[in-house]
């Protein structure tokens, strides 16, 4: 009774010691071990951890110089015995007479007791214990007692392990994101250099083909129109990747005025004549024959943009001399739907969320010189979420699809 008490105590000791966070592993190890000394009612003792494959460490003792002394167990000692044999070993036991009696000089006593700490079937260290206070013999009792004892230590151990571990990830982590942040940094000025420098080009070209429209004969004109819608599509994408680059980022202020909702759709036709006429498609206006709300509050520019993507959306999926509906409808008196309606192969239900993803596109077969880089929705989403406002697409595979989005009126 007396050994289960002791035992039970020095557990508990143990594992207080362990949570202690105010300790360090070796500080932890040392009371831990001066415990165990008190719990076997011995004088001396240690605790050796392996150190690579071939040597034991000494990271406690009740004799302070022994702490850092290495072993190996290519050495016929006791400590590289309990290691080979993944058992206890008790000196005086006569069952045991090829066990080597070589031990540490400063012992007073012979008889001496070791148990390997053992975790995941593999011993990562002993614990030993000598100098019996009273008569030099340690009982069959006190052996599965320093046995139970070993076994606890290895959560201490282990515990400290995990947590080097996870230390040494957390600071290979924090290192892998500063990298990481770095990399982004030099891409996004990269990437903001290239799309700028872009941009100039491209305008230089456009203001070009303007001139040449003038000056070139009649039967080359097609030549120079497809030039000059080809220009105008890359000048949108460039705007559609500085503008998602900005919302990604929140650096861009909408410009709130009020906009005629039927102006700013004649505008938007207007501004795409080139493309209607090349794929010979006839676009529908539908306006509420109420009239209202006259007038309603956005960034003009922002939103303008939004309903020429679309309908540079629904040309491309659309065949030659389709129909393309574009308009508005105020079901409700705090927020107007616009919306573009094409009668092209339609949207499968798996794609609805997806094609509103940065670079996503839905393959076709032939876009007759319409140009997408998979921008277009993903800028009117953000734009649209940007006002406050909702997208989506109401579509049935084979048959169409009708965009849609909605904002509010203030």
């Amino acid at each position: 009774m007396a050994g289960n008490k002791r035992l039970l105590e020095v557990l508990i000791a143990i594992n207080t010691i362990s949570n202690t966070r105010t300790l360090k592993f070796d500080q932890k190890l040392q009371h831990i071990l001066i415990e165990i000394v008190k719990c076997m009612q011995a004088q001396s003792g240690s605790i050796m951890l392996m150190r690579g494959l071939k040597n034991l460490e000494v990271v406690a003792s009740t004799s302070p110089a022994l702490i850092g002394v290495q072993q190996s167990l290519d050495q016929k000692s006791p400590s590289a015995w309990v290691v080979k044999n993944k058992i206890p070993l008790y000196i005086k036991d006569e069952e045991c007479p090829d066990v080597p009696r070589k031990r540490f000089d400063h012992y007073e006593k012979e008889a001496f007791l070791l148990a390997p700490i053992i975790s995941n079937e593999k011993v990562i260290g002993v614990l030993s214990v000598t100098d019996k206070i009273v008569e030099d013999v340690f009982s069959r009792e006190e052996h599965e007692t320093l046995f139970n004892i070993a076994s606890q230590v290895i959560i201490t151990v282990e515990n400290q392990r995990l947590t080097e571990s996870l230390k040494k990830r957390r600071r290979a982590i924090h290192r892998k994101n500063k990298e990481l942040v770095k990399l982004e940094k030099l891409k996004t000025e990269l990437f903001n250099m290239i799309v700028h420098d872009l941009k100039g080009a491209i305008s230089e070209i456009i203001a070009n083909l303007d001139i040449l429209t003038y000056t070139v004969s009649e039967e080359n004109q097609e030549f120079v129109d497809s030039a000059k819608t080809g220009c105008d599509a890359l000048y949108r994408m460039v705007f559609d990747l500085l503008d998602i680059a900005r919302l990604e980022e929140g650096r861009i202020d909408l410009i709130y005025e009020k906009i005629n909702p039927q102006d700013l759709i004649k505008e938007s036709l207007s501004r795409l004549f080139g493309l209607f006429r090349m794929k010979e498609l006839e676009f529908v206006e539908v306006i509420p024959s109420s009239g209202k709300p006259e007038y309603f509050r956005g960034d003009r520019g922002i939103i303008l943009r939004i309903l020429q993507n679309l309908l540079i959306n629904a040309m491309s999926h659309s065949p030659l001399g389709k129909r393309i509906e574009i308009g508005y409808k105020n079901e409700k008196d705090s927020e107007i739907t616009f919306f573009v309606k094409d009668y092209g192969p339609g949207v499968a239900e798996e794609y609805k969320k997806a094609i509103f993803d940065k670079y996503f596109q839905l393959e076709k077969k032939s876009n007759k010189g319409i140009y997408t880089t998979g921008l277009g929705l993903t800028f009117c989403k953000m734009a649209v979420e940007a006002h406050r406002g909702k997208i989506g697409v109401e579509s049935q595979y084979g048959k169409g699809s009708r965009f849609l989005f909605t904002l509010p009126l203030e």
